[in-house]
């Protein structure tokens, strides 16, 4: 089985407030009497479905040609339902249970339905909605030694009323060692989208020294393997 949890990168995407918008310009056209047709695109590194590696907020960090060139399949995925909405702070005491099954991860998705009001509420989607407290980062390096990645179905692990610690925030998790990537705006509506057994297909829109990049993303778990988390 096979999903794509990757929106795709389309003019009038939701985008963090602040963030520059995606634009494509016509550079030869058949109307102007050009023998071609052919476009300009200018996006944000952090427009859609995206990976911030540590060069994001930390000065001489890794860049995403250092980090996804190692590694850009995941095998170990666990994707944790945790079903919130609004201003909502996700919090270490909100993964503790779920500790049995994230141990041994190499890669941690959480599902809050957040990405439902992605195309009903640009607006709201971008702007309120569910965010990381700094905390988690540390929690999850004692309790999950080998994560790597770290990603979430709404449009940021910061929020914009909480800008301070979501600077914090991504400073903990992508500066501290071992660093840890984030994946923001994740597309899994799709109800399959929980438990283990996944494995994670990352595929970077470019692979150069760059803070971040867009991806597109496929979770892929075998048929009829079933591992919930409860």
């Amino acid at each position: 089985m096979l999903i794509r949890i990757s929106h795709p990168l389309e003019q009038g995407l939701p985008l963090y407030p602040g963030t520059p918008s995606l634009s494509i310009i016509p550079y030869r056209t058949f109307e102007k009497g050009d023998a071609s047709s052919s476009s300009t695109i200018t996006f944000h590194t952090h427009s859609g479905t995206h990976i911030d590696a540590p060069r994001h907020f930390c000065p001489g960090g890794s860049t995403i040609a250092d980090l996804l060139r190692a590694e850009s399949i995941f095998t170990h995925v666990t994707i944790l339902p945790l079903p919130m909405a609004g201003d909502t702070c996700i919090a270490a005491r909100d993964l503790e249970p779920f500790l049995p099954q994230i141990q041994e991860g190499q890669a941690i998705l959480i599902r809050t339905g957040d990405c439902l009001r992605r195309e009903r509420d640009p607006g709201g989607y971008g702007a309120v909605h569910p965010w990381i407290h700094p905390g988690i980062a540390d929690f999850l390096r004692e309790h999950a030694p080998s994560l790597r990645l770290f990603g979430l179905d709404a449009i940021s692990i910061s929020s914009p009323a909480h800008r301070e610690e979501g600077r914090e925030c991504h400073r903990a998790f992508l500066c501290g060692s071992p660093p840890i990537l984030l994946m923001e705006d994740i597309d899994l509506s799709d109800e399959r989208l929980t438990g283990s057994g996944w494995s994670l297909h990352i595929y970077p829109w470019l692979l150069e020294s760059l803070d971040g990049i867009p991806v597109t993303a496929i979770a892929e778990r075998p048929e009829g393997e079933d591992v919930p988390v409860t």
